[in-house]
This record gives C-alpha cells, sequence and structure tokens, in this order.
C-alpha cells in the first residue's frame, strides 16, 4: 500500500533548491557584471601594450644615444716624399686637391692594375674590380672593351705580366701622358719586352662618404684611355 509524504522536510530534499526568478534586477546585474569583466580584461591587454612600447623606446632611445656618442671615422690623407717618410696633410674633405705627383702615381698604379697579369686568378680579379672602382662610366666602357678583345683570366696560368711604369706626366688640365714597359713570362722565362705610351683623362669628384673614400681617397676618374705600342724599342 502505497503511503505519500506531506511533510516539509522529505518535499524539500527531493526537490533541491528553486532558482532565483529572472527578474529585471537580475537581468541588469548580470549585463553589468559582463560589462565589467570585458572592460578590466581590455584594461590588462592596453597596460601590457603601453609598457611594452615604452620597454622598446627605451632601447631605441639607448641605440640613438651610443651611436651619438660612437667616434666618427674621419679619413685623413697622408703624403710620402721619396724618401718614403710619411707627412699628414689632413682630414680628407671635398675641398682638397690632389697634387700632381698624387694622381700620377694613382694613374701609374691604375695602369699596372689593368695591363698587369698576375698568376693568381683572385689577384686578377681584385686588381680589376679595384680599377673599376677608379672609372667613370665611360672608363668602365673601355675596360668592358679591352677585357672583351683580350680576356685577361683566359691568360692565367700560362703567361705571367709585369708592368713597368716608365713616366707619368700632365697633358692637359684633364689629362695626363703615360709610359710604361711590360715584360712577358712563360714559366718563369722572360719571352718578349714591349714599351706602350698612352693619354688618359681623369675626372676628380671627390666624396665625402666614408666607403667611397676607402676605395678612392683622391676621387680620381679615368673618364678615356688611349694607348698604343711603341714602334721604337
Amino acid at each position: 500500500m502505497f503511503t505519500a509524504t506531506s511533510s516539509g522536510r522529505g518535499r524539500s530534499s527531493r526537490l533541491g533548491r528553486t532558482p532565483e526568478p529572472d527578474t529585471p534586477y537580475r537581468q541588469a546585474q548580470q549585463l553589468w557584471d559582463s560589462r565589467m569583466g570585458s572592460s578590466l580584461a581590455h584594461a590588462r591587454t592596453w597596460r601590457t601594450a603601453a609598457f611594452a612600447s615604452l620597454g622598446l623606446a627605451a632601447a631605441m632611445a639607448t641605440g640613438v644615444i651610443v651611436l651619438a656618442l660612437r667616434p666618427a671615422a674621419v679619413p685623413f690623407v697622408i703624403e710620402a716624399n721619396q724618401t718614403g717618410e710619411a707627412r699628414l696633410v689632413g682630414p680628407a674633405t671635398t675641398a682638397y686637391v690632389p697634387s700632381d705627383a698624387q694622381l700620377a702615381w694613382h694613374l701609374a698604379r691604375f695602369i699596372e692594375m689593368i695591363r698587369g697579369l698576375p698568376s693568381d686568378a683572385i689577384v686578377v680579379r681584385q686588381n680589376w674590380l679595384r680599377a673599376y672602382d677608379w672609372t667613370t662610366q665611360g672608363g668602365a666602357q673601355v675596360l668592358n672593351a679591352m677585357a672583351k678583345e683580350d680576356d685577361p683570366f683566359a691568360k692565367v696560368g700560362k703567361r705571367t705580366v709585369a708592368v713597368e711604369v716608365i713616366s707619368v706626366v700632365r697633358a692637359s688640365p684633364d689629362s695626363f701622358q703615360l709610359r710604361w714597359r711590360e715584360s712577358t713570362y712563360a714559366s718563369g722565362t722572360l719571352i718578349d719586352v714591349e714599351r706602350y705610351s698612352g693619354v688618359a683623362s681623369i675626372v676628380i669628384a671627390p666624396s665625402s662618404s666614408p666607403e667611397q673614400l676607402a676605395k678612392n681617397p683622391l676621387g680620381l676618374y679615368v673618364h678615356a684611355l688611349n694607348w698604343s705600342r711603341d714602334l721604337q724599342q
């Protein structure tokens, strides 16, 4: 026989807690809690971003200060007399005007680089790259035509050519006359000696760039070069 229990205690243990009614006040409280939580999350994100930006700005400022305090490299011009004694001329500025002796030395070195032929292909390549640093666009075209007509790399290991510059004298305000001798060797044996004469047209264009000053300190550029073999050796 079934008997129903009507006591309040038994009914409460079977049904559990009664949910709170969904009133307008309850809805407003939930909406407020949701908005406040979102605002707090956004605030934390902005604080993190602000601290990161401040750290990056501080690092950049430190780098700028370090670079500003670092001493700048200033190239200087140093001359050497006939005995090899060095003499400080001064900073290599755009106002510096090289002497004819200095221009003659660099032009002689230029001839040695493009007409000489070492036994090492790496040295040959370095000489030609350095020679291109001393040419204008017109001078570079001269070197291109020269290498195309007589490829120096094709002779590496077969011949060596030693160049001896005899004289370099000014021919006009923008040109120098050069005379040199080329001695050709095969397996260490001298097989030929030839003399050449040529005229180099130059342009003086000093630069303030440290990189360019390292490559071409005098700002001397060969714009054109013509030469021929002397018939009377």
